[in-house]
């Protein structure tokens, strides 16, 4: 047996010559054969890659794609609902015998004295649909005259109403918030500004002060950041005069952008909600009437992700990715037209 285990080893250290044998060389691949090999990965890969590149820029644009159809159309149903309670439209073009509208170039903040906001750079945000409405407010008269708002419970006050003037306004700025992915040209969005009326007390002139009010129907004060620039001498009968309080609502210089008031309460401190990003066009169509809205929205789904991608849509406003959608909105069957 151990004979046999000696002749196994003998035999097994003379099968492996490479450890004992000097001159032997182990062999393997060429030049030749690496440099082939090489070249035949990179014929496979490259087009493998290539067509996963492009798949996952497909996915992404198309997922970018949805996004944006899905904001306008909640942009359009979130409008949709607010115009349904309008009592009169700002129209564009001059009051005819057919259309009665006022145009919003009489009333938009880009021109001096102008009764609209304008936070954004000078003369580059664009009021596109104005309107005024009836604003409800639940649970804010007191049934016996002796309370207050801030007594109020849903069995011991009535609902009323205030007036308020909506303007929905295109507008384009580089603050790096709404600017991604950042670019020498920033995307447009559309903002909301709502304006009301402070709630009255029964002689229909005098206004509740915050104290009366209390926590929950604060924000109806004269005095509340939302109803600073409301100007208590507008009839919807004169629509194109004293819109808002110009002096309160005019903070910024139309050219310069210098501030030009010194009231610590301006229209900055409005509330100016984004209702969506990444919107290449935003209009009113030229025969909607002062019950009646006509309206556009566009999308550029590309620079959500591209911040070259601004002139897609203008040079290519049929493209799938440049999103449109058009919805018809009638107020309310043109309460607001008083003569």
């Amino acid at each position: 047996m151990i004979n046999f285990l000696k002749l196994l080893l003998k035999h097994q250290v003379r099968s492996n010559p490479a450890k004992f044998d000097q001159n032997y060389q182990v062999k393997g691949m060429t030049m030749i054969e690496l440099l082939v090999g090489t070249i035949i990965a990179f014929i496979v890969i490259t087009p493998l890659m290539g067509m996963v590149i492009g798949l996952l820029n497909d996915d992404q644009r198309e997922s970018a794609k949805a996004n944006t159809e899905e904001e306008i159309q909640s942009a359009l149903d979130y409008i949709g609902e607010d115009v349904s309670q309008a009592l009169y439209i700002y129209v564009k073009q001059k009051p005819n015998p057919i259309t009665t509208g006022a145009p919003i170039d009489e009333i938009q903040s880009l021109k001096d004295n102008g009764f609209l906001p304008n936070t954004g750079t000078p003369n580059n945000e664009i009021p596109v649909l104005v309107f005024w409405k009836r604003k409800i407010v639940e649970n804010a008269v007191p049934v016996d005259p002796t309370k207050l708002p801030k007594d109020c419970t849903p069995t011991t006050c009535n609902d009323t109403y205030v007036l308020s003037l909506v303007s929905y306004q295109l507008l384009k700025d580089t603050n790096p918030i709404w600017c991604q992915p950042s670019g020498s040209t920033c995307p447009s969005r559309i903002v909301r500004y709502e304006i009301s009326d402070g709630l009255k007390k029964s002689d229909g002139i005098t206004y509740y002060t915050k104290a009366e009010l209390g926590t929950n129907l604060e924000s109806y004060g004269k005095e509340s950041k939302d109803n600073i620039p409301y100007n208590s001498r507008f009839i919807l009968s004169d629509p194109l005069k004293n819109v808002t309080d110009t002096i309160k609502i005019n903070v910024t210089n139309p050219t310069t952008g210098e501030v030009t008031v010194t009231d610590t309460k301006k229209i900055a401190d409005v509330t100016q909600p984004v209702l969506v990003n990444y919107i290449q066009d935003f209009k009113l169509d030229d025969s909607s009437t002062n019950d009646l809205a006509k309206l556009t929205i566009q999308g550029n789904a590309l620079r959500r992700n591209d911040a070259n991608a601004n002139a897609v849509c203008t040079t290519n406003p049929n493209s799938p990715y440049c999103p449109k959608s058009s919805v018809q909105l009638r107020g309310l069957s043109g309460l607001g037209n008083q003569s």
